[in-house]
């Protein structure tokens, strides 16, 4: 199993950022062991997803780890 804590602006709702991340894991067809937000500090929102693969960790990694710009969360 694989964790990972990611960050990401709060220039939406957790709710749909929550939203958009599970349409991309039944788009991409991966299933999370877990996925929920973790804290919102300073307009930024932290989530914890949880894997059974080092791949599907990774691919959801590339996807959602950045801040939205390209830029490393």
């Amino acid at each position: 199993m694989r964790t990972l804590e990611i960050s990401r602006i709060g220039n939406s709702s957790v709710t749909d950022q929550m939203f958009e991340m599970r349409e991309w894991l039944l788009q991409a067809g991966i299933q999370p062991l877990k996925l929920e937000p973790t804290r919102i500090l300073q307009a930024r929102v932290g989530f914890r997803a949880s894997f059974d693969g080092p791949e599907d960790a990774e691919r959801f990694s590339r996807r959602f780890g950045t801040d939205g710009a390209g830029h490393p969360a």
